[in-house]
């Protein structure tokens, strides 16, 4: 199985609901055909570099995934048939990168602060 890192902007007036809606579809769509998300990163709404469909924003989402490559069509088939998606472009990732570098990582404890220390002692 390849690993693929696709890059989509969504219309950014799309309600939340709708949001949720696109994406289920899309993970669906994945799933369908024998693919996994690894990553999914909505990285927000950003001005466009130029307009695109009369629009000068857009919600930009980063997802990386696992699967064959007849899956990157249907995924190409179902990004150009959804109206609410303005652009998309899918890289096929080298093969030394491994799924274990794209998985989320945790958050990193919150180390305690000099002030904090400070508050601590002054008390």
């Amino acid at each position: 199985m390849d690993l693929y890192e696709i890059m989509f902007i969504q219309n950014p007036d799309l309600g939340e609901e709708d949001q949720e809606k696109l994406l289920t579809r899309f993970k669906a769509a994945v799933s369908k055909n024998g693919g996994e998300i690894i990553k999914l990163e909505d990285q927000g709404i950003k001005t466009l570099a130029f307009k695109i469909q009369k629009r000068s924003r857009g919600r930009y989402f980063l997802i990386y995934l696992e699967g064959p490559g007849s899956m990157v069509s249907e995924l190409e088939r179902f990004m150009r048939i959804d109206e609410n998606i303005v652009r998309f472009v899918i890289i096929k990732l080298d093969s030394h990168i491994t799924k274990e570098e794209l998985m989320p990582k945790a958050a990193p404890e919150e180390q305690p602060t000099a002030e904090d220390k400070a508050e601590e002692v002054g008390e």
